[in-house]
């Protein structure tokens, strides 16, 4: 038996068969390109997920007495805090290889920072985002929390991290022998601040569907004490912004026409009693808008460069904001919005959404039609 089930509607259970992969290497990068969160945020960090940024897909690891490389990581990626993980998708049925896999992990957790710079980790996040037709601020968007600074600091974080061996080393897998989980969970006791996990994704097959199911091992209640997580931010020069300031920064970056309408979507947002909230980045402006006695998180914010984030990905936390979350989809594509498929933070460009503001006000008043809770 699989140990995966579907309850047919008289209730019996019915067995999911479980598919292996032919090339376990290769289709376990492909998938994980295609779709980061199959490691499992939400597993790693129960009470903050973890969210991912792809600097780059096989990172390689420069050889300092060659001058040349002395190979590659399958996937360099950083989480919201900037810190950097490296994600291998290897077969481990070889005993040496897994050895040899292991002491490589561990030797660019020790060595990292004398490999790349904040200057070299942006080059190649930038090729990676420009492959995705997407520029830097567009991917660190579906990174960052609420009103989040998207400068360079960011890679100065993931550079001093690295720096003090505060990183995250994944070996994504399709089986994991127990031989491996022995050790990475030997490492997890061990390393203060360094993370060793493994995520095994089984695959099971119905009706034509392939269901992954990622699960994560190595991260023990014990191995959590262990560790002193310090997340290593640079000062940051943070601003206050209001709306003076927000529409003065915009002027500088977006048409006369895109500013109009954004300043009409503020002005209308008022009107229907939502609240705003300004942002502090570095760099950009930003607003969002706010309706707590549906959710607490914004539902949209808005940057000074123009861009529209949809903040799906935190519309949760109770039934009437999940509801209302999967209206707010249902209502923008209704309208003409093109929304990206399976992003949890999607943003439009100005020439996307600036000409459909008053589209975008019928959805919200539509939304607090539906979903407000009146006061008592």
């Amino acid at each position: 038996m699989s140990g995966v089930y579907l309850i047919n509607e008289d209730g019996t259970p019915q067995s999911i068969n479980r598919i292996r992969c032919k090339n376990e290497g290769e289709e376990l990068q492909d998938m994980l390109d295609r779709n980061l969160d199959l490691l499992p945020g939400e597993q790693i960090d129960p009470d903050n997920p973890r969210r991912w940024f792809l600097i780059k897909r096989e990172m390689p690891v420069p050889d300092p007495n060659t001058g040349g490389n002395r190979g590659s990581i399958d996937f360099f990626l950083a989480d919201q805090d900037g810190i950097p993980t490296f994600v291998e998708c290897k077969r481990f049925a070889d005993t040496r290889s897994r050895r040899e896999v292991v002491g490589q992990m561990l030797e660019y957790a020790a060595n990292g920072h004398f490999y790349w710079t904040a200057d070299i980790l942006r080059k190649y996040a930038e090729e990676s985002c420009q492959a995705k037709g997407l520029n830097m601020e567009e991917c660190l968007l579906s990174l960052m929390s609420d009103n989040e600074d998207l400068s360079d600091q960011f890679f100065d974080r993931i550079q001093l991290n690295l720096r003090e061996g505060q990183v995250r080393l994944i070996f994504f897998l399709e089986d994991s022998p127990f031989e491996l989980r022995s050790v990475v969970d030997f490492l997890n006791k061990q390393m203060e601040r360094s993370e060793v996990l493994l995520v095994e994704a089984r695959q099971y097959l119905t009706s034509n569907v392939r269901i992954v199911v990622p699960t994560l091992f190595g991260y023990t209640e014990q191995a959590r004490l262990v560790k002193k997580t310090i997340v290593v931010k640079p000062p940051l020069q943070r601003r206050s912004w209001d709306k003076e300031s927000f529409f003065n920064d915009a002027r500088a970056k977006v048409n006369e026409a895109e500013i109009k309408n954004i300043d009409w979507f503020y002005d209308q947002c008022l009107k229907l009693g939502l609240e705003i909230g300004w942002g502090t980045g570095a760099v950009s402006g930003s607003f969002s808008v706010y309706e707590r006695s549906i959710c607490p998180r914004s539902f949209l914010s808005v940057w000074s460069y123009g861009s529209l984030a949809l903040n799906f990905g935190w519309l949760n936390g109770s039934g009437r904001a999940e509801e209302a979350r999967d209206r707010f989809i249902e209502l923008l594509k209704e309208k003409g919005f093109q929304v990206p498929l399976g992003l949890k933070y999607p943003n439009l460009k100005a020439i996307d959404w600036t000409d459909k503001v008053k589209n975008l006000i019928d959805i919200l008043s539509q939304l607090m039609n539906e979903f407000k809770k009146l006061p008592n």
